[in-house]
């Protein structure tokens, strides 16, 4: 585990990708920040990258046009297994419906849902019991 991670933000509503992204810079886990506004581009991203630039954490959100989180979900786990295993999930969103997160919360490749908006704290202490940072 490094000192520092790289982590990816999936969202389309661009204020909470800005959030979220200072949000990221004032807990100072982060050497690297990959923001997509589209979950199509972030799983591109994911599947023509080398292992060395994928992400320990991706901050997903759920509700997205085109391909929303569940939809990504289901594409990446048909991403290498080798390169799933260092890489997290979180969702985090602002949907309050309980199929949501009972679907999130079946998900093997779901660390945890955080709702909207993002709670550095509850964020960090959940990061560092899985280890993924110190």
């Amino acid at each position: 585990m490094s000192e520092k991670i790289t982590v990816m933000l999936v969202d389309d509503n661009k204020i909470d990708l800005f959030i979220h992204n200072e949000f990221i810079k004032q807990m100072n886990i982060a050497h690297t920040v990959l923001d997509y506004s589209f979950a199509t581009e972030a799983l591109k991203f994911l599947e023509e990258s080398d292992e060395s630039l994928w992400p320990q954490l991706i901050l997903l959100d759920i509700h997205m046009p085109i391909m929303n989180g569940f939809d990504f979900l289901e594409k990446y786990v048909e991403l290498p297994a080798q390169r799933r295993e260092k890489c997290h999930i979180v969702i985090v969103s602002s949907s309050l419906d309980t199929g949501d997160k009972m679907r999130a919360k079946e998900s093997p490749h779901v660390l945890a849902l955080i709702e909207k908006p993002l709670n550095t704290e509850k964020l960090k202490i959940l990061l560092k019991e899985n280890k993924i940072i110190s």
